[in-house]
C-alpha cells in the first residue's frame, strides 16, 4: 500500500506519526524509502512520551538512525516546549516546530458538581506501573476512611487487569474505585461528561489527548509535571501539578480538591479557556500553513 501511494506522483509530502521502539523502526522504513527512493518530502510528527529514554537506552546502530531521521526529514513536529527544547538540544534537525495535539469541543458542557458532596476523578490510560496507576491506589487505600464520603474514582483502561482487580478487592477499594476496562467512543464522553477531575500520575508523556479532552470538557486536571503537561496545566490554575512517584505530594493534592469543590469548578472554566488553542481548526490551519512552506 505504501508503495502505491509513494509511485502516486500527486503526492509530495509523507507525513508520518511515530513513536519510540518498535514504531520508529518501522516508521524510519518509511521515511527512507519515501526520501530517498520516491523523492518525497517528509514530516515526521513525533508522539512518544518516552523518546528520551529509546534514543539514551539504544546502542550507536540505532542513534545513529535517529540521528539520521531527525537531521533529514524536511519538518519535525513535537506537542510541547518540552520537546521541542529536548529535540533543538539533542539533535540538528532541519526545520523543527511545535503542533499543537486537537482536540474537538464536545456538544454539550457540564462542569457542576449538582450539589454532589462526592468529587469524582477519572484516570483514561494503561494499567501499567508507568501510568501511576498503582501509585493511585495506594494512596486512596491509605486515606478511604477519611475519603470514603467525598472521593470516587473511576478507571479506564487496559493492561494488568486482574493485578488492579486484586488490589481493588483484598483492600475493599470498591465503593470509591471502580474498574471500567478500555473505553472509547461515547462511553468515554460520558465518562468524561461526568467526571469533576482528569487524574494522571504518569512517569513519562509527550502531551496526552487524554489532558486536552478533559480539558474541552471543562474539567480539572491533577497530573504529574512531566512531558509537555506543564505547557497546558498550571499549577494552582486549571489544576495541580505534582512530581511523579511523590505519592504525598499526591495524596496533599487530591485532599485540596476534596476539600475545594468550588475550586474544580473554576479551575474547569479555566480548563475550556487554556485549550482553545488546541481545537481542531486552529491546528488544522496551523498544519496548512506547514504544508504550504514545504511545497514552495
Amino acid at each position: 500500500m505504501v508503495f502505491v501511494l509513494l509511485f502516486d506522483q500527486k503526492i509530495k509530502i509523507v507525513h508520518i506519526h511515530g513513536a519510540s521502539r518498535g514504531s520508529f523502526y518501522r516508521k524510519y522504513i518509511v521515511f527512507y524509502i519515501s526520501k530517498y527512493i520516491f523523492g518525497k518530502r517528509v514530516v515526521y510528527h513525533l508522539h512518544s512520551g518516552e523518546f528520551h529514554i529509546f534514543y539514551e537506552s539504544s546502542g550507536n546502530f540505532i542513534k545513529r538512525r535517529i540521528q539520521h531521521l531527525t537531521q533529514s526529514v524536511d519538518l519535525m513536529i513535537c506537542l510541547s516546549t518540552h520537546w521541542y527544547d529536548y529535540l533543538g538540544k539533542n539533535f540538528k534537525a532541519k526545520r523543527l516546530v511545535i503542533l499543537n495535539n486537537p482536540v474537538e469541543l464536545p456538544v454539550v458542557l457540564n462542569h457542576h458538581l449538582d450539589r454532589n458532596p462526592v468529587v469524582r476523578f477519572l484516570y483514561l490510560g494503561l494499567i501499567v506501573d508507568k501510568k501511576g496507576v498503582f501509585d493511585l491506589l495506594a494512596v486512596i487505600d491509605k486515606r478511604k476512611k477519611d475519603w470514603n464520603e467525598t472521593f470516587k474514582l473511576v478507571i479506564g483502561g487496559d493492561g494488568e487487569n486482574d493485578r488492579l482487580k486484586t488490589i481493588i478487592k483484598e483492600n475493599r477499594l470498591s465503593k470509591i474505585v471502580e474498574f471500567v476496562g478500555w473505553v472509547s467512543g461515547k462511553e468515554k464522553a460520558t465518562l468524561l461528561a461526568q467526571c469533576d477531575v482528569l487524574i494522571l500520575p504518569s512517569y513519562n508523556e509527550g502531551l496526552p489527548i487524554s489532558i486536552l479532552e478533559a480539558m474541552s470538557y471543562e474539567k480539572a486536571i491533577l497530573s504529574t509535571n512531566v512531558g509537555g503537561i506543564p505547557a497546558v496545566v498550571a499549577d494552582g490554575h486549571n489544576g495541580y501539578l505534582f512530581e511523579p512517584g511523590n505519592l504525598s505530594a499526591l495524596e496533599n493534592k487530591i485532599n485540596m480538591l476534596l476539600e475545594h469543590p468550588d475550586k474544580v469548578v473554576d479551575m474547569g472554566v479555566k480548563s475550556l479557556a487554556k485549550v482553545k488553542p488546541y481545537l481542531v481548526d486552529n491546528v488544522l490551519e496551523q498544519m496548512n500553513k506547514e504544508y504550504q512552506s514545504l511545497l514552495n
